[in-house]
């Protein structure tokens, strides 16, 4: 124990450090006067509308092409992501020592002259192969075998509530001359569990036959994982036509002009076989680009908070994703068919790489580590975050923090909305930084969209569902959304430096607070545990 002269000196050590006075050490220590004075230095120097005007500029530019998965123009946006992260010393933290982490991009359907269905009817086997009235839909090996439920008629979503459908095959009795959102019916059966799916549908041959083609002969990219969607397959009546009238099997007909729901589980010693086989008709690599700051404690710098925002967008009207449609010429502007993606997301790209520059500038970094996660992909489902979190190139036992910036420039000027603060204390975490800057004359608002279930929509969610607790920061779609009409000089640059400030200020709270983020149980048990 002190002695109570050496106690009285320790305090008087104490006082001008917690006082904030001029020569203070600039630990780590949220709230402590001059490290955030030395946060709030840095964030005024760095993260300027400027420099956010800047950067949007050059990712969103036409000669990078609307940025596609794949394309030349996402290859330059992450070439030009690392010369930043060179120049101001930030860590590389993708594979090989390098910024980058390539993941495989692959075209593959099923290969119907190696996939079939089998139907054993009371010991009556047929098989019926998939090469020219039937095609799988899920590029996958997969073999399934169960008894038969029937979906049919005027189907309704209570006629399917209480459907149990593990270890059975639904077949779906698809009328095409009914205006009825097929697919839609077929995720909502699909989501009952079961162990496949078949559509048996009475479409025109020749339309059947197109899609029939382009089915099997992909344009599309997938991500190279194993495929793990349930078995699916279409069916033209057409391929029973061959078959001797059977008094025993339903009539398909009568069941579409039902006028109620039809839901019919059918005998047992009813069985159908899904046998499919996938061929792979190209692979590539694409990238994401990953950037570290090493935290300045020895203990938590092996923890990590990630910023995340997708550098891909939709690409050229014909080549791209999301429903990118040409921009006719008019009086006063000519034709534009680039989708550049100003909002979605170079803002959001500009603003994670502006939290980058200005944490390398800080003279004492944050206790854990910072990375700084450029993904691809986005914009075909989420692909490059997925692959990241299934081959994280930092633990994700040890990521603490997920923080997502994706459209972040647009709409009202002195508010962001940020989706999922009710689901952990990161919330709360914000609501203190919040209070501690009023200078950013700024609102971090709740989720004004809930219906739209926007939080299971970015790259944040595949960190989520491994548990880590996120936060999305997101200004709303807008006329722009997905247009080549998303252009540079309808940015609002002042509004990204804003965020890159609340991001900057939030992140060095989440970094240096000793306690980990902690889930709200409810939300971890529907997210993280479903």
């Amino acid at each position: 124990m002190f002695g109570s002269a050496r106690r009285t000196a320790l305090v008087a050590l104490l006082v001008p450090i917690a006082a904030g006075c001029a020569g203070a050490p600039l630990n780590p220590v949220p709230g402590a006067a001059p490290y955030e004075r030395e946060l709030s230095r840095v964030a005024e120097a760095t993260l300027t509308a400027a420099s956010a005007y800047h950067h949007v500029g050059v990712i969103a530019h036409d000669s990078m092409g609307g940025r596609n998965t794949p394309s030349p123009g996402l290859e330059k946006t992450a070439e030009y992501f690392a010369s930043k992260y060179r120049e101001w010393g930030v860590q590389p933290g993708g594979e090989n020592g390098s910024y980058f982490q390539r993941y495989p991009f692959v075209k593959r359907a099923v290969d119907g002259s190696q996939s079939w269905f089998e139907a054993n009817e009371n010991g009556r086997i047929t098989r019926y192969p998939l090469d020219k009235w039937a095609y799988g839909t899920v590029p996958a090996d997969a073999h399934v075998a169960g008894p038969i439920v029937i979906f049919a008629g005027a189907l309704t979503p209570e006629a399917i509530n209480n459907i149990d459908l593990g270890g059975k095959i639904a077949l779906m009795v698809v009328d095409q001359n009914k205006a009825v959102d097929w697919n839609r019916w077929r995720q909502m059966i699909g989501a009952r569990g079961p162990a496949a799916t078949m559509l048996l549908t009475n479409q025109p041959s020749e339309m059947f036959n197109m899609v029939m083609q382009r089915s099997t002969n992909p344009t599309g990219w997938a991500l190279g994982l194993p495929e793990t969607r349930t078995p699916s397959i279409v069916v033209h009546d057409s391929i029973f036509a061959s078959d001797p009238a059977r008094s025993d099997r339903p009539n398909f007909d009568e069941l579409r002009r039902s006028t109620s729901p039809v839901v019919m589980e059918v005998p047992e010693e009813v069985q159908l076989t899904i046998h499919t086989r996938a061929r792979e008709f190209d692979r590539i690599t694409v990238p994401n680009l990953v950037g570290i700051i090493p935290g300045s404690d020895p203990v938590l710098r092996n923890e990590y908070v990630i910023f995340t925002a997708h550098m891909d967008h939709v690409g050229i009207a014909g080549d791209g994703v999301g429903g990118c449609r040409a921009a006719p010429a008019t009086a006063t502007t000519p034709a534009d068919s680039i989708c550049n993606g100003a909002d979605d997301d170079a803002s959001g790209s500009t603003g994670i790489l502006m939290v980058a520059e200005a944490f390398s500038k800080l003279k004492v970094k944050p206790r854990r580590s910072i990375v700084i996660l450029h993904v691809s992909g986005e914009e075909k489902g989420l692909l490059g975050s997925r692959w990241f979190s299934e081959n994280p190139t930092v633990p994700m036992a040890q990521t603490v923090a997920s923080v997502n910036f994706d459209m972040i420039g647009r709409n009202n000027a002195d508010s962001i909305v940020v989706i999922g603060k009710e689901h952990s204390d990161m919330g709360q975490t914000l609501a203190r930084v919040m209070a501690r800057h009023p200078e950013l004359r700024f609102t971090t608002a709740d989720d004004i969209w809930p219906e739209e279930r926007f939080y299971f929509r970015s790259d944040h969610f595949n960190f989520a569902r491994k548990g880590v607790p996120v936060l999305f920061f997101f200004n709303g779609v807008h006329e722009d959304y997905h247009r080549p009409s998303d252009h540079p000089e309808k940015i609002d640059a002042d509004k990204i430096a804003r965020v890159a400030k609340t991001g900057f200020y939030l992140a060095a709270e989440l970094a240096n607070t000793p306690a980990r983020p902690q889930w709200n149980p409810e939300s971890y048990k529907q997210i993280v545990e479903q």
